[in-house]
């Protein structure tokens, strides 16, 4: 099982299957990019409700974020419901926690309905103050789940040896193998003789007089009436490059040396915060621990974040030997609620991006709307999470922030490179982006010594790329692209990779 990193996940201990399938007709009602846990659940779905539909992915099931995440099913948000409250309204946030039991028990009811054995558990989640100037922040959550009607209770004790000012309970969360759950889905899905091409590239798209037209690696000629983009964000020069921020944060899972009290989730209320569960997969129990985020592409020291999250869990807890660590990328919205439904201005297009931190439930609530939507059926739902929606006192600070990040790197990425003499080493196993005869270029060289030349230009619109050397990985600084050492793209929005440069010597 490949995924977007050069650091395996907890999860990537089984084969992955070749879930492709031989096409009898290449004319679609809805055709689905990306089989993650959006895409995979959105064909299931629309497939139950009868409409034609292809999956398609440049890589296998799960290659994303879905196949990094740390697999937390939440029924409250990294947006707390105190600030949905105040951006939204009061009427809102509580069709947003109906909305979130629905889609808590749809997962539930796949698991069901599908045999799914992938690990799945109910639990509780346990968020604390680790120093006095978190008590309020604390209280501002509490009293607005009180005020929806969340089950959560203060507590003076948490199941995880980690020191806490205060404490609470919030009941109704669960958590599960993502990509055994994904896999199950995708596999109901083709035995009910559903398409799908994986390791397949879209190498030309159209979308004309209310058809959509791609072609594929393959030469494949594949058309529909509607296309639903489940990768993030949507390739191309939209306003999703400036409403959406992407973000990598770190994970590593330890085996136990014994059972916990009870299986369980929690966090603190740093910016960005520490989050801890355990994991129980047949006889075996884990930790799983993540944390020290940042914005992608702005840190040049990555490999410090495994460290630091490491002595964290080596200072709180006991564990038997360390089994993985890898990072993951994530979408932050402008306003703290994530772009579901209608892609604007574009009738047969639609999105779904911006979760956060939260991916397993709202990458499953979109199956709640984007149906719907296709059947012509409008909800209060598919309108709070509208990409056409604008919530101007909500997002405009995040949108400036954010649009000034990217404009910084596209500006002074350009100016302040570390620039190399032509004749320097670059050492074993490192990135960097050069200066050569006037020229920029993303460098790399591999354990055998060979170097591996690339444009430091961005393709999607031109911004520098930067190294990052624990996945390995040139990373885009203003929305988020990512190219492996070859320069082959591993997240979009960029549709093309980074363009070979050949016979340069740098040594």
């Amino acid at each position: 099982m490949k995924r977007d990193g050069n650091n395996k996940s907890f999860w990537q201990t089984t084969d992955s299957q070749n879930f492709s399938t031989d096409l009898t007709d290449v004319t679609f009602d809805t055709i689905v990019v990306g089989a993650g846990i959006t895409g995979i659940t959105l064909v299931k779905e629309l497939q139950n409700r009868g409409i034609k539909c292809l999956l398609l992915d440049k890589e296998n099931q799960g290659f994303g974020t879905t196949g990094g995440t740390t697999a937390h099913i939440n029924n409250f948000y990294d947006a707390s419901y105190d600030e949905i409250i105040n951006s939204f309204g009061e009427d809102a946030a509580r069709l947003l926690v109906q909305s979130t039991d629905d889609t808590l028990n749809y997962i539930k009811t796949n698991i069901s309905r599908y045999g799914i054995n992938c690990d799945y558990s109910a639990c509780d989640f346990f968020l604390f103050s680790a120093e006095q100037g978190q008590n309020e922040q604390l209280d501002k959550i509490f009293a607005a789940h009180q005020q929806l009607g969340i089950k959560t209770t203060e507590c003076n004790t948490i199941p995880f040896s980690l020191p806490f000012e205060r404490a609470i309970r919030i009941e109704g969360q669960a958590q599960f193998h993502p990509l055994k759950y994904i896999e199950g889905l995708l596999e109901a899905f083709c035995k009910g003789g559903g398409a799908a091409l994986l390791n397949q590239s879209i190498c030309d798209y159209t979308n004309k007089d209310g058809v959509v037209t791609l072609k594929t690696t393959d030469s494949d000629i594949l058309s529909a009436k509607n296309i639903i983009w489940a990768t993030h964000v949507p390739p191309g020069e939209n306003r999703f490059g400036l409403l959406v921020a992407p973000y990598r944060s770190y994970a590593l899972t330890v085996q136990l040396s014994q059972a916990p009290k009870m299986l369980a989730q929690t966090a603190d209320l740093y910016d960005p915060y520490h989050y801890f569960r355990y994991h129980r997969s047949e006889d075996k129990y884990y930790l799983i621990a993540g944390g020290f985020d940042h914005k992608t592409g702005d840190e040049k020291n990555t490999a410090q974040h495994f460290s630091d999250l490491k002595a964290l869990v080596d200072k709180h807890f006991e564990y038997d030997k360390l089994i993985a660590q890898w990072s993951s990328q994530y979408y932050v919205s402008a306003d703290g609620l994530p772009y579901i439904g209608r892609m604007p201005n574009e009738d047969n297009v639609y999105i779904a991006t911006g979760y956060g931190g939260n991916g397993m439930t709202f990458g499953s609530m979109a199956s709640l709307v984007i149906p719907d939507l296709l059947e012509q059926k409008e909800s209060p739902l598919s309108k709070l999470l509208s990409p056409s929606r604008i919530k101007p006192i909500a997002s405009a600070k995040s949108v400036l922030s954010e649009g000034w990040s990217a404009s910084k790197h596209f500006i002074m990425d350009k100016l302040s490179a570390e620039k190399i003499k032509s004749m320097e080493n670059i050492a074993v196993g490192e990135g960097k982006v050069v200066n050569y005869e006037g020229k920029r270029f993303a460098v790399y060289c591999d354990d055998g010594g060979a170097i591996h030349c690339l444009s430091s230009i961005c393709p999607h619109m031109g911004c520098t790329v930067s190294w990052n050397p624990s996945e390995k990985s040139w990373d885009c600084p203003c929305h988020g692209s990512r190219f492996d050492i070859e320069g082959k793209v591993l997240n979009g929005p960029a549709t093309s990779g980074l363009r070979r440069l050949e016979g340069l010597d740098f040594k």
